[in-house]
């Protein structure tokens, strides 16, 4: 498939761009992730089959809105995944210099206990093997896809830097860490003089918002990105999950990920159906997905919101919230409405930190 080169410089693009962290890196609000790219069976077939084609109208769509930072990872699809985002690229005639791309190590790539998570050897091995499938010589953000207790995390910090230096890679990143593990790597990375860790991404919506505890306080201390995976809580916030005509026959029925305490969530949905009644963009009526991809948007400590989908119409939808406004009020309602129950040290921890607040006096 050949097709003329997309020019990213528009000026009319509706995304805002935004540093990753402590960096002069800039990425769009919103980031094409291609989870759904690939699969065949098992996990990655429930969650999407797109192949070439299929793929190439969903970047080509992604790159013409303003999108410039897409996200995959070696186990997506089984290694499926990156090739297809690669010969997306090539096929669409895209600038290697004109898209930030970002891919994760940390799962099983074969059978061998060598053949897994964040040791000097297996991160090596699996960076080269995704330069290789995505058909370039570096990678902008090459993420650590969870935690490996396994390995000490100075090899882990070691590793990503000498793919730094090599030049192999450009920036690092995090995923699926405890604030106590993110916070333990950057104090190694400092006193080690290695290069810094730039994001983290980390799963947050309205029904999830844990991340709030530990995490949020923690990147916003040292300037760390945060990238939100599954936006909509696996589709669970498109509302079609709730209500009296939800089919039995949906990814949820097959594949119920990430977890959601539907008493509560059936509470939020509420809430977001009154607030998307009445709203518009571009003539058209906001949905309750939108409402959940704005909200995102709207918290401070967001950089990027992942956004996939297995069809150009979901995909152009998602984009769109991007232009979604809420009125003080209704960010109030969405915040009353999900709020986490306090635990400790966080209630205490308000209650002796307000006589030290910069506002009191």
């Amino acid at each position: 498939m050949s097709t003329p080169n997309i020019s990213l410089s528009s000026q009319d693009a509706p995304l805002r761009l935004r540093t990753l962290g402590n960096s002069g890196l800039f990425v769009s609000e919103l980031c094409l992730g291609t989870m759904t790219f690939g699969g065949e069976d098992g996990i990655w077939g429930l969650i999407g089959q797109l192949q070439q084609d299929q793929a190439d109208e969903l970047v080509k769509t992604a790159l013409e809105a303003g999108i410039n930072f897409i996200d995959t990872a070696n186990v997506y699809g089984n290694g499926a995944s990156e090739r297809i985002t690669g010969q997306s690229l090539k096929n669409l005639g895209i600038a290697r210099e004109d898209v930030v791309l970002a891919t994760k190590v940390l799962g099983p790539m074969g059978d061998s206990p060598n053949a897994r998570g964040a040791s000097r050897g297996h991160i090596m091995t699996q960076c080269k093997a995704s330069l290789e499938r995505l058909q370039t010589d570096y990678i902008d953000l090459y993420q650590i896809h969870g935690f490996d207790p396994a390995t000490p995390i100075e090899e882990t910090l070691e590793a990503l830097n000498t793919l730094v230096q090599h030049g192999h890679v450009r920036y690092v990143g995090l995923s699926n860490w405890a604030a106590w593990q993110v916070m333990k790597a950057v104090g190694i990375t400092r006193a080690r003089k290695l290069c810094p860790i730039l994001s983290l991404q980390a799963y947050y919506t309205l029904v999830g918002r844990d991340l709030e505890r530990e995490v949020i306080p923690m990147l916003e201390s040292e300037n760390i990105g945060l990238m939100v995976w599954s936006p909509l809580a696996g589709g669970y916030l498109s509302g079609k999950y709730e209500g009296p005509d939800v089919s039995e026959e949906n990814r949820r029925a097959k594949f119920d990920f990430p977890p959601v305490n539907r008493k509560r969530g059936s509470k939020v949905i509420a809430v977001m159906r009154e607030i998307a009644a009445g709203k518009t963009v571009d003539g058209q009526p906001v949905s309750v997905a939108q409402i959940a991809l704005a909200w995102l948007l709207h918290q401070n400590a967001v950089t990027s919101v992942i956004v996939g989908a297995k069809r150009v119409d979901q995909l152009r939808d998602n984009i769109l919230a991007a232009q979604v406004r809420f009125a003080d009020d209704e960010l109030v309602a969405l915040d009353e409405v999900s709020r986490l129950p306090a635990e400790y040290p966080g209630w205490m921890l308000e209650r002796q930190g307000a006589y030290r607040s910069p506002k009191q006096g």
